[in-house]
C-alpha cells in the first residue's frame, strides 16, 4: 500500500485493523455454527432420503403385485379419478442471517374409489401413495435448505480467507512499514537536532 507515513495514518491502519480482526472473528463464528446445522440437516435429509428410497421400493413392489390381473386402462382410471387435495404453505426461518424454506401442508383425503376398486391390495396401492406424499415434500424442503446453507458456507469461507490471508496480513505489513518510516523520521529529527546543536 502507498501511504503516507504519518501517526494519523498509523491511527487509520490501526483502527481498520482492529475492525477487520473483529469482522474476521464474526464471520468465523458464524460459518462454523452454520456448519454445525449444515452438518445436522444433511443427517437428516439422509435419513429422510433412506426412508423415502425404503418406501418407493416397497411401493413399487406392492404396486406390480396389485396391479396383476387388472386391465391397464382401468387400473388408469383407478389413479386418474382421485384427487388428493394438498393445502401447502411455504414461509421463511432466519438462521443467523440466511433464509432457509419452510413448508406447512395438510393432506386432504382423496375421493373415495371403492365403487372401482375390487382388490384390497389395490386399495392399500393407492393409500400407501398418499401417503409418500408428506415425505417427499419433506425432502424437497430439506434438500433445498441443505443447498441454501452450502452456498451461504461457501460465501462465507471466501470472506473469512480474504479477511485473514490478504486484508488483515496487508494491513499488519503495513502498519510496520509505517512504524518504521516514523523511527526512522525521528531518528533523522534527532539526529538534526544534535547536528545544530553540535554546531552552536
Amino acid at each position: 500500500m502507498n501511504v503516507t507515513p504519518t501517526r494519523m495514518e498509523l491511527s487509520r491502519f490501526k483502527k481498520r485493523l482492529k475492525t477487520s480482526q473483529e469482522a474476521h472473528k464474526l464471520l468465523k463464528d458464524k460459518q462454523d455454527e452454520l456448519m454445525r446445522r449444515f452438518i445436522a440437516l444433511l443427517k437428516e435429509t439422509n435419513n429422510i432420503r433412506n426412508d423415502v428410497n425404503a418406501a418407493l421400493k416397497k411401493f413399487s413392489e406392492q404396486a406390480g403385485l396389485s396391479v396383476a390381473g387388472f386391465p391397464y386402462k382401468m387400473v388408469e382410471n383407478i389413479f386418474l379419478v382421485q384427487e388428493t387435495l394438498i393445502s401447502a404453505g411455504i414461509s421463511k426461518k432466519n438462521w443467523m442471517g440466511v433464509s432457509i424454506v419452510d413448508i406447512e401442508y395438510e393432506v386432504k383425503e382423496a375421493k373415495p374409489s371403492s365403487a372401482l376398486i375390487s382388490s384390497p391390495l389395490l386399495s392399500k396401492t393407492e393409500h400407501d401413495m398418499r401417503e409418500l406424499l408428506p415425505m417427499l415434500l419433506q425432502l424437497t424442503v430439506t434438500e433445498k435448505n441443505c443447498h441454501i446453507l452450502s452456498k451461504e458456507i461457501e460465501m462465507l469461507r471466501r470472506r473469512v480467507n480474504a479477511l485473514e490471508h490478504m486484508l488483515i496480513p496487508d494491513l499488519i505489513k503495513t502498519i510496520k512499514i509505517i512504524k518504521m518510516k516514523l523511527s526512522d523520521n525521528e531518528r533523522d529529527k534527532i539526529t538534526r537536532l544534535i547536528k545544530v546543536k553540535t554546531l552552536k
